[in-house]
């Protein structure tokens, strides 16, 4: 009598949720570095163990969710978080890549470089936040300038933070004007008059911004 081998069946097709879960955990593990990645900006400015890029996407979301709260439906919300949450999502792999001066070479090179990440990272699974950081970068909607604005004004509270506790040699963040962009939105501007009062700091002569953003 011979032995006949069983014939293994096929594997069931995934269910959607499980796809789903398969996938969101490929994600976690792809960021789990972000509270890892110093922005490097405050490291070449000589301060010791500065902010991780989480800890500046938590900064930059719950400046967004305060504004959000105060000033109903004023924006977006979903969109404002979305930016808010993943502009910087591509620094798990890309690194924080400072960027000290204009250089607009380099900054569509570093832009497009972060867009091919989120779409290996995200495409997938979350098409819109990709569509959202897109928006973040372009600017022009009232949601993008807002986060913009806010991404401005968390580096430059965290930067007077750094000053109350001695630490680095900043001065140079105070004096740049682009620091201080608001994208045309009042109400980020008043938050920067806050920031500068705080600080003791008056605001820098403003000119034409290209993007020489002191970014850390």
């Amino acid at each position: 009598m011979s032995c006949r081998r069983a014939r293994r069946l096929p594997e069931p097709p995934m269910s959607d949720e499980r796809i789903f879960e398969e996938q969101l955990l490929r994600l976690l593990k792809a960021v789990h570095p972000l509270d890892r990645v110093p922005r490097a900006g405050y490291l070449l400015r000589g301060v010791c163990e500065p902010e991780s890029v989480a800890a500046h996407l938590f900064g930059v979301s719950l400046l967004t969710l305060a504004f959000l709260e105060h000033y109903p439906g004023r924006w977006d919300p979903v969109r404002a978080l979305t930016m808010a949450l993943a502009h910087d999502l591509a620094e798990s792999q890309l690194m924080d890549i400072p960027m000290p001066v204009a250089d607009a070479l380099l900054g569509r090179a570093k832009s497009e470089a972060e867009h091919a990440l989120l779409e290996e990272l995200l495409g997938g699974l979350f098409p819109r936040w990709i569509a959202a950081c897109r928006e973040f970068d372009a600017a022009e909607t009232p949601e993008a300038r807002l986060v913009r604005g806010l991404d401005k004004a968390q580096m430059m509270a965290r930067v007077w933070c750094y000053e109350r506790e001695r630490r680095g040699y900043l001065e140079e963040f105070w004096t740049n004007p682009a620091n201080f962009r608001d994208y045309g939105t009042p109400e980020v501007r008043s938050l920067f008059d806050a920031i500068l009062s705080a600080a003791g700091k008056k605001r820098p002569d403003e000119k034409p911004s290209s993007g020489d953003v002191l970014q850390p």
